[in-house]
């Protein structure tokens, strides 16, 4: 089956006080017209058509859509109808149609997927019930039938007392849509074509209308100022740790931890307050994430601790490794099993091999270190010449003494020993003790 979606993306977004169009304010990193794009392409055999207006270009060049995917620009904003009406002539023949909004980013795909399904041959709609419904269209019925769907600016008393309401979401076929969508007028007190419309048109054709009725209304949850932007925000972290909670992770306070990007977490791993996930990341089981850690782009492994206000960027964590407190790992580090980098340790473009050790207040830049090594509070690697970045080789076994420098290009042997305080600059042998600092002197002080 062939699925036409329509998304309307062509709002100025006035009350957002921005100046880029409304669909490219940002949910969890991400324009919220991204994110209905990424849930629609989802569909099988679906093709996108964007109705654009004010900014189109800018839209453009914002996101990211699938090969083949149809934009439409709508020159002047005479209302919903309008705007489909612009995208009419581009549906395929015989294809099922999904009518869509840039600003309603949060639409689960089983949702769109049932719609669709009922659509065949009828009109269906996305509906939801609001106990204050103040400024949503009210769904009117005559016995079970839905007959009309009518605004906020143009209902009666009594129909502003209906709770079920319209989330301007619609699913049917090309043929119906190209048969209704030309009938709609302007008579309103805007003097727009509201898409809203269809309905009273459908019953008029004697076309069946059928609802999917959401029993949450986050999914339909949209944005037109900052602060429903911000409502939006949360509910979007909230939803995600709640279906992570139905797989065996667990969270300190779904309310305070984020996640914007691709991400995985595993089960039994827990996610304290604060923890911000971003890109693609994958979090592996029984992990511990402490409070306001950061991890970007990164692969965790299994029984992972990260202990609270570290930072994981880029970079590839072996199972069981102890990361922080106050840690920063990354970019482009791997690290193999057990590994422990401690306190104010940071690791950049380095290699580290199993229970290795730089437990504090170390640098390891453009490092290749083997197995069980320890590297001792106060290390650096100096890798920076002035010109390039130089890499220093660390044998297995090695044991570097606390503050000690590592000038690179260097090679320290297997089971070999750096004296504390030392400056190395020389490479040393495999077991054997380098020390590389000035004799001590004591001098009379008068």
């Amino acid at each position: 089956m062939k699925i036409d979606v329509i998304i309307l993306a062509a709002g100025k977004g006035t009350r957002m006080g921005s100046n880029t169009p409304k669909v490219l304010s940002e949910l969890a990193s991400k324009p919220l017209l991204q994110h209905v794009i990424d849930t629609c392409s989802q569909l099988s055999n679906s093709k996108l058509h964007i109705v654009v207006g004010v900014g189109k270009n800018q839209v453009k060049q914002s996101v990211l859509t699938p090969k083949g995917t149809n934009w439409i620009s709508q020159n002047k904003q005479l209302g919903t109808g309008h705007a489909v009406k612009q995208a009419l002539k581009s549906l395929r023949p015989g294809a099922m149609t999904l009518i869509m909004y840039g600003d309603v980013p949060l639409v689960n795909i089983k949702t769109l997927k049932k719609l669709v399904s009922i659509g065949k041959n009828n009109l269906s709609l996305l509906t939801f019930n609001l106990d204050k419904p103040k400024g949503y269209g009210r769904i009117l019925r005559r016995g079970n039938k839905v007959a009309a769907i009518v605004e906020e600016k143009e209902a009666s008393t009594t129909e502003k007392e209906i709770t079920e309401v319209n989330s301007g979401i619609i699913s049917t076929s090309a043929k119906i849509l190209k048969e209704l969508i030309p009938q709609i007028k302007n008579k309103n007190s805007k003097k727009e074509y509201y898409l809203t419309d269809v309905i009273q048109l459908a019953t008029e054709n004697k076309i069946s209308i059928k609802t999917v009725n959401l029993d949450s209304t986050n999914e339909v949850l949209g944005a037109n100022d900052k602060q429903e932007l911000q409502k939006l925000e949360r509910a979007y972290h909230i939803n995600i740790a709640e279906e992570f909670m139905k797989k065996g992770a667990s969270f300190a306070d779904t309310h305070r931890v984020e996640f914007r990007g691709k991400v995985t977490l595993g089960k039994n791993s827990f996610l304290d307050i604060n923890v911000i996930v971003e890109g693609e990341s994958k979090i592996g089981k029984n992990c511990f994430i402490g409070a306001g850690a950061v991890i970007r782009n990164s692969t965790i492994g299994d029984g992972v601790r990260v202990e609270p206000y570290s930072v994981i960027e880029n970079s590839s964590i072996g199972e069981d490794c102890k990361i922080g407190p106050f840690a920063h790992v990354g970019p482009e580090t791997w690290l193999d099993k057990e590994v422990e980098i401690g306190n104010y340790v940071e690791v950049k473009r380095s290699k580290l091999g199993s229970r290795t050790k730089a437990k504090h207040l170390a640098y390891i830049g453009d490092g290749e270190v083997g197995s069980s090594v320890n590297i001792g509070a106060g290390t650096i690697f100096v890798n920076y010449d002035g010109k390039k970045k130089n890499k220093t080789k660390v044998g297995s076994g090695a044991f570097i003494g606390s503050n000690s420098a590592l000038i690179a290009p260097l090679q320290i042997g297997k089971n070999s020993m750096i004296g504390a305080g030392s400056v190395v600059t020389e490479n040393v042998p495999e077991n054997k003790l380098a020390l590389g600092r000035s004799r001590q002197r004591n001098l009379k002080i008068r």
